[in-house]
């Protein structure tokens, strides 16, 4: 596997739809538009191929910023032509770079460039105000994540995604602008894009004080036999509580019907702490402790491809 790597960028692509761009590129595609004596900032999209508002913003901004120094990267084409986060047959892109040949490839890309810094552009699944997701406490990293939202999470639970592994080169990110049906969410890329191009570099300091989290626990959900049939009733207010903390006692299925299983697992442990958060009654299920919960979703194919939601803890990140 080798990425489709292209030197300049054909202006026919401002005006194409993601759903449409696997008619242009092949596959997993670089752009290299970095301009001589400008390092350039890296960033990625379409990861998932239903999440479209980073590529709407990326295209926006390269149309209005010409001169910008970057090298992006666009994910999987065949997926979102499909609307779809990764086709049944395919592996999830935002959780293969610890795999081979990926690690390698996108190791080999950003020696290559230098970058001096990377931003993956996602969408979320559910509402939620727009956040970023660090997978180090280092100040630059801070920093940078501050010019972006208020909100940080940092996490060791999923280190397979492309913004950990650019981290070990430079400070990386990944955003989280919004649900894909919100204007807000292409406005907030592009705007974040613009003062990245704006400033050339990582800030020296935080732009505003963070409200910062842990991840604790990510909530799977599964059946027996792999059907999507009959998903289980999570409560219709957890919608809204992206963010806000749950009260112990709160609850969380209200229906959890034969053949299907709910855990909440630590995964950077291989840890199952399903009965530390949950207590289940009959076919419900309620907080045992007080939670913050972020990317909440009740879609049974995105639940089942990633995850109901993410269990957080309010916490102080260390300037390391």
């Amino acid at each position: 596997m080798r990425f489709d790597v292209r030197e300049s960028f054909d202006e026919k692509l401002l005006n194409i739809e993601a759903r449409e761009l696997h008619h242009y590129l092949n596959g997993a595609t670089v752009f290299d538009l970095s301009r001589e004596g400008v390092q350039p900032f890296f960033v990625s999209t379409l990861l998932h191929g239903n999440e479209t508002s980073g590529w709407d913003a990326v295209r926006r901004f390269i149309a209005d910023c010409s001169t910008a120094s970057i090298v992006l990267f666009i994910g999987n084409v065949h997926a979102a032509a499909q609307n779809m986060r990764h086709l049944p047959h395919e592996v999830d892109f935002n959780r293969i770079w610890q795999q081979q040949p990926w690690h390698s490839e996108l190791n080999n890309l950003i020696e290559k460039y230098k970058p001096w810094c990377g931003i993956d552009i996602h969408n979320n699944s559910g509402p939620n105000p727009h956040y970023s997701v660090v997978t180090d406490t280092q100040a630059p990293t801070l920093s940078l994540a501050t010019l972006f939202s208020n909100k940080v999470i940092f996490t060791d639970h999923t280190l397979d995604i492309l913004a950990h592994s650019v981290s070990s080169y430079c400070p990386a990110l990944t955003i989280e602008t919004g649900t894909v049906d919100d204007p807000e969410s292409e406005q907030r890329a592009y705007d974040f894009l613009k003062r990245l191009n704006d400033i050339g570099s990582v800030p020296n300091t935080l732009q505003c004080e963070p409200s910062t989290y842990a991840t604790v626990g990510i909530v799977k959900v599964e059946h027996e036999n792999g059907s999507l049939d009959d998903f289980p009733e999570f409560d219709q207010s957890l919608q809204q509580m992206s963010f806000k903390t749950l009260p112990a006692g709160s609850p969380f299925i209200n229906c959890l019907p034969s053949g299907w299983q709910v855990n909440v697992l630590d995964p950077a442990h291989d840890l199952d702490l399903t009965h530390d958060f949950l207590e289940f009654r009959e076919r419900r299920a309620f907080l045992k402790r007080d939670v913050v919960m972020s990317m909440f979703t009740h879609t049974p194919l995105l639940a089942i491809q990633d995850c109901v939601c993410y269990f957080l803890k309010s916490t102080s990140l260390a300037h390391g």
